[in-house]
């Protein structure tokens, strides 16, 4: 990604109200965003134009994270995107399964915006190199 392109970040999430404010919060650090509103849109949309991240809810409708997770590592031009899952689970489990399928970092909801944007500025600035 040349130094003059707004970073886009990909948020996968069936909430409105959460996608609007991470959305908000996102345009706020002059990042550029595209919305998904489950995994199989979010997934089209990475298969089209791999973002520079992707912020991932676990329990969506139609395809959940971990379905979005598994099918985006599998395909060797998405596995060097950054994927921040934001759940509102806290079963200690799917923060396990999460880093299996290779996510790259894990919150919980309720979340604190600072801490948020903080780790998507150290994903988008270890993005992994191929």
């Amino acid at each position: 990604m040349s130094n003059d392109m707004k970073p886009r970040i990909l948020i996968v999430e069936d909430d409105p109200d959460l996608r609007t404010i991470l959305r908000l919060q996102l345009l706020s650090q002059g990042w550029e965003v595209e919305e998904a509103v489950n995994g199989a849109e979010g997934f089209a949309a990475v298969r089209a134009n791999p973002p520079a991240c992707v912020i991932l809810d676990l329990m969506m409708p139609v395809m959940d994270g971990f379905g979005f997770l598994k099918r985006a590592r599998s395909l060797m031009d998405l596995q060097d995107v950054p994927i921040l899952i934001l759940t509102a689970s806290e079963d200690e489990r799917n923060k396990i399964r999460g880093f299996q399928y290779q996510a790259d970092a894990y919150m919980s909801k309720p979340y604190d915006l600072e801490e948020l944007t903080e780790e998507v500025r150290r994903l988008l600035a270890t993005e992994r190199m191929v």
